[in-house]
């Protein structure tokens, strides 16, 4: 798998400067600008979005936990968080529970462990204790 250590080296620049191609940095020159493009464009790259969450130690990743998705109500929830989230330039993952503790402290872990920046519930708390 190619990573940037690789397109600065077939573009003959340093990896700073490929990071700041990745980047939209403007603090590159059009000459090298246009040189690590074409590398990236040969190569196909795609930056590792798990690496730049690593780098950045935040993630653009947010969970919508569902108990089910055959609920009008919860589609409408889930079609307004969609769209302000692309907005935002967020990544959206649903997350269903099916009312089920274990799958929803799992869900808490995820959060814990920076897997996601949060997450938007529409549980009924009354039908699922472990939220209380």
């Amino acid at each position: 798998m190619t990573n940037i250590n690789d397109i600065a080296k077939r573009a003959g620049v340093s990896v700073s400067t490929v990071s700041r191609v990745l980047n939209n940095n403007s603090y590159v020159s059009e000459s090298k600008r246009a040189a690590v493009q074409r590398v990236i464009d040969e190569l196909d790259y795609t930056p590792n979005r798990l690496a730049v969450d690593l780098i950045r130690k935040e993630t653009r990743n947010i969970g919508v936990i569902m108990p089910h998705n055959n609920n009008q109500a919860f589609d409408q929830m889930l079609h307004g968080k969609l769209n302000q989230s692309v907005e935002l330039g967020y990544t959206v993952m649903v997350l269903p529970t099916k009312y089920n503790p274990d799958i929803e402290l799992s869900y808490l872990d995820m959060l814990k462990s920076k897997q996601l920046l949060s997450f938007w519930e529409s549980l009924d708390h009354h039908l699922c204790p472990s939220w209380g």
